[in-house]
């Protein structure tokens, strides 16, 4: 008996393809050891740590929203999972930038780019986005007169397409390092990366790829954490279970410190009510880096925590001050 293949399931399968074997951009690996070094004995008291490092500036830029479900934003098979969460809901796509009093200025995470937004290849994937003539990330830097040459540094809390949408067109017009982990880094590069959610459309630039594993050092709470810039002003905390490779911040801004979790927690309900993520590769780390951030927060009683994804936070706003 032959089995005919309709037109429709050829033309998913070309697509898959397509987007399959998408060329991956150059990937080079630099040294971070130019920035500060591991600390020998680890502090005992974060609150301590923070009160001794110098205040940085971060603004949040919101360059467009993104429409998402639990598959992806909140596990709706949890039985505390609010059901006005278990559908499709519009959700900010967030980078950050961050201004030190010495060493310059950063991004943390890039955003969503100008113009049409939406990403993935139907019909197998499609994630719907909308944003506004000026809200992506390079324009946002440009109206506070910035320039991509300004920027030494894009720390990625991963690399799924909300949150790197805007990296291609910042490399076209500089060379800022780019800063994430060891198993981020391998996972983007992988064979099977699709399967985690990696866009190859959207890593067609060539990066200067440092990773941040060498400099993790113990610390309370968290366990692991990596000192940025060496001065206690920005800290890298390993989060996996989303992705493999995921990383949480800590930001010491004024008047409180800012804790950003990025998508180990997407929504205000995920981290308040100890639930993971829907789309995780290893849901038991997911839960374990809820736990951990829990932790660190009730480690710094007045800790700002800032969400992944959390559209109460952000009521329309394209660029918020969140703190000094």
């Amino acid at each position: 008996m032959v089995r005919i293949v309709s037109a429709s399931v050829v033309i998913a399968i070309l697509a898959l393809g397509a987007f399959w074997w998408a060329a991956l951009g150059t990937i080079g690996r630099v040294e971070i050891s130019a920035l500060g070094a591991v600390a020998n004995v680890a502090p005992r008291d974060w609150q301590q740590t923070l009160a001794q490092a110098p205040v940085v500036k971060l603004t949040a830029f919101v360059t467009g929203w993104v429409k998402a479900g639990p598959e992806i934003l909140i596990d709706a098979s949890d039985p505390k999972t609010p059901a006005e969460l278990k559908r499709n809901i519009w959700v900010p796509s967030l980078s950050y930038l961050l201004e030190h009093p010495t060493q310059g200025r950063a991004l943390l995470d890039t955003g969503l780019r100008a113009g049409r937004c939406d990403y993935g290849t139907e019909p197998l994937y499609w994630v719907p986005c909308r944003n506004s003539a000026g809200s992506d990330t390079l324009s946002q830097l440009r109206a506070r007169g910035f320039d991509v040459k300004d920027i030494a540094w894009i720390v990625m809390s991963h690399f799924h397409g909300d949150h790197i949408s805007g990296l291609e067109n910042l490399l076209r017009l500089g060379s800022p390092k780019i800063v994430t982990t060891r198993e981020e880094i391998d996972d983007v590069q992988s064979f099977w990366r699709p399967l985690w959610g990696y866009e190859s459309e959207m890593l067609g630039a060539d990066m200067r790829v440092a990773a941040v594993n060498g400099q993790l050092q113990s610390m309370p709470a968290v366990g692991k954490a990596a000192d940025f810039f060496g001065d206690g002003s920005l800290w890298l905390i390993p989060t996996p279970g989303h992705t493999r490779g995921h990383l949480s911040m800590l930001v010491n801004t004024r008047p409180r410190p800012t804790l950003l979790t990025f998508d180990a927690a997407h929504l205000a309900a995920d981290f308040e009510l100890s639930i993971t993520p829907g789309a995780t590769v290893d849901r038991p780390a997911a839960r374990a880096s809820i736990a951990r951030l829990h932790a660190l927060a009730a480690a710094i009683p007045d800790l700002n925590v800032v969400y992944g994804h959390e559209p109460t936070q952000w009521r329309g706003a394209i660029t918020v001050e969140l703190g000094r």
